[in-house]
């Protein structure tokens, strides 16, 4: 019976020291300290022990959508009280003690109390501690902080009607610990976007704290933290910089109907042609290389396709006005400048509305 508890728990140690091995990456200082310190304890306790997790996020450092990720500097809390840590504040002579996290971890771990071990599940970088600092309370109430700053993972992104589109992003906090040693609690009090992020380009808010249930790096159920929140994108800019020049670009198009001169009307559409491309690439630079067309996207590629029938367009009615068929290159030109462009554009910024901005 001795034999068959100390193989289980040679086991357990080692299993947890190779997650500490895979999820702290970087150099030394860098990562979570309590990362180094893992429980002893081999037998699932009654109850798991509730550890209270709040994420307020202080900075947004950048979103860089074509990486789909962004950087940010985060105060991480959690709370918990465990009576193994419980100390007599006379002969400690106060009632809260102020420690290194590194050095509580490695008392707890000396003593087989449970201490719960994270990590952050979208991180992308190292996690830079700017301070970290634990308060140990007599009655075993235990209070860790830190700030930090890291790029983060936005693989919700979806650009489908960009830039109209609302984006979502994550901040997950996982135990890496099981849930039957372990539940983590929401500190929605202590959690949220702060008041002065430094974002100009995005305007976050909705933000909410989640809890799931996760396969962790130990293979079994754990408990996740998640703080979600939304993104939406300034529209003046776009209305400005791609909204407008595009619709100067359609009317210059279509005032070429009204010259009489076909060869005049070639040249012009074949340097509007050239800024569609122009244009088309100076869009999709700030984009990843989708597999859907965005819906500013579809609407460049018919300005495209059109401003190319145009040419092909006037070339025929030139050919028709040479053979001497003048009388009817005018009622083709007539019948396209009244109908067929203005209503044509309609109908292609209409579906372009119904089929990415309105339909589900």
């Amino acid at each position: 019976m001795y034999f068959l508890r100390l193989s289980r728990l040679l086991i357990f140690n080692f299993a947890l020291l190779l997650a500490g091995l895979f999820h702290s990456p970087g150099p030394a200082g860098a990562q979570d300290m309590l990362s180094e310190g893992f429980a002893t304890r081999v037998e699932i306790p009654d109850e798991p022990l509730q550890v209270g997790i709040g994420i307020q996020i202080d900075q947004i450092t950048g979103v860089d959508q074509k990486a789909e990720n962004y950087g940010a500097v985060v105060v991480i809390r959690g709370e918990w009280k465990d009576p193994e840590l419980a100390f007599d504040p006379e002969e400690r002579g106060r009632e809260v003690l102020v420690v290194d996290p590194k050095k509580l971890a490695d008392y707890a771990a000396s003593i087989g109390a449970v201490i719960p071990v994270f990590v952050i599940q979208n991180q992308q970088s190292n996690r830079w501690i700017h301070e970290s600092v634990a308060a140990v309370h007599s009655d075993g109430h235990v209070v860790y902080v830190e700030k930090s700053s890291l790029t983060l993972q936005a693989p919700h992104f979806n650009f489908l009607q960009y830039p109209f589109d609302t984006q979502e992003f994550h901040f997950k906090v996982d135990s890496i610990l099981p849930s039957e040693f372990v539940s983590f609690v929401p500190l929605h009090e202590f959690s949220g976007l702060g008041d002065q992020l430094g974002e100009e380009e995005w305007i976050l808010d909705n933000d909410r704290m989640e809890k799931n249930h996760i396969i962790g790096v130990s293979g079994r159920i754990s408990d996740q933290v998640d703080l979600v929140f939304e993104g939406r994108r300034h529209l003046t800019y776009y209305i400005i910089r791609v909204f407008l020049p595009m619709l100067v670009l359609v009317t210059v198009s279509w005032a070429l109907f009204f010259l009489d001169e076909y060869r005049k009307r070639i040249e012009i559409s074949g340097a509007n042609l050239l800024v569609f491309v122009a244009f088309n690439w100076a869009i999709s630079a700030d984009l990843p290389k989708l597999g859907y067309l965005t819906f500013v996207d579809f609407i460049l590629q018919w300005m495209f396709l059109v401003t190319g029938a145009i040419i092909v367009f006037n070339v025929v009615l030139r050919k028709i006005k040479v053979s001497g068929r003048g009388d009817l290159a005018r009622k083709l030109d007539n019948y396209v400048i009244k109908w067929i462009y203005p209503l044509g554009y309609a109908a292609i910024v209409g579906w372009a509305v119904y089929a990415y901005l309105l339909a589900p």
